[in-house]
C-alpha cells in the first residue's frame, strides 16, 4: 500500500494505492464525514491481492487540500471524484461508500453512469428519509395490530 498525492485544480489531493499492476478491476473506497483515507488502511492491502484499489482523501478530509472557499456539496465531490479517476485513467470503477462516502458514492452514480461499474454502500448515509418512513410504517401497522387482528393482507400471505 502506497500513499499518493497529485495535484488536481491546484490542490493536492492525497489516496492511498494498492494492487496496481494486479490487473483486476478498479474498486475506489470512500470514508466518512470527519474522516480520511485512513478508515480503509487495514482492507486496502487485502483488496488490493486482486483489485487494483484507491482510497482518496475527500476535499476537507485528510491530507487533501482545505480551502475555505470550496464546494462542499454531493455534486461537487463528485465530480471531483470523477475528475481524479480521469486523471488516474480508470474508465469503469467500482464505487464503495462508508457513511457521508456513500453519499457521495450514490451521487457519483448517478452524475456518471457510464464511470460506475457497481455501488457498494457500506452504512452509508444520504438514506434517511427512506429508512424514516419504514420506520414510521411499521410503527403505524404495529399499532394497528394491537388494536385488533392482523390485516386480511398479511393473513393472505401479502408483505404489503
Amino acid at each position: 500500500m502506497t500513499r499518493q498525492v497529485i495535484s488536481l485544480h491546484g490542490r493536492p489531493v492525497t489516496f492511498l494505492e494498492a494492487g496496481r499492476g494486479c490487473g483486476g478491476p478498479v474498486v475506489v473506497l470512500l470514508h466518512g464525514l470527519a474522516s480520511s483515507s485512513k478508515t480503509w488502511s487495514e482492507t486496502l492491502p487485502l483488496l488490493g491481492r486482486t483489485m487494483h484499489v484507491i482510497a482518496p482523501d475527500l476535499l476537507g478530509h485528510g491530507e487533501s487540500a482545505k480551502p475555505r472557499s470550496g464546494d462542499y456539496s454531493l455534486g461537487a465531490y463528485a465530480a471531483g471524484l470523477r475528475d481524479l479517476l480521469v486523471v488516474l485513467g480508470f474508465e469503469r470503477v467500482t464505487i464503495v461508500g462508508h457513511s457521508f462516502g456513500g453519499g457521495v458514492a450514490m451521487q457519483f452514480a448517478y452524475q456518471f453512469p457510464e464511470l460506475t461499474a457497481r455501488l457498494v454502500l457500506v452504512a452509508s448515509g444520504g438514506l434517511a428519509m427512506r429508512s424514516r418512513w419504514r420506520c414510521e410504517r411499521r410503527r403505524y401497522r404495529a399499532q394497528r395490530w394491537s388494536c385488533g387482528s392482523p390485516p386480511p393482507s398479511l393473513l393472505a400471505g401479502s408483505s404489503g
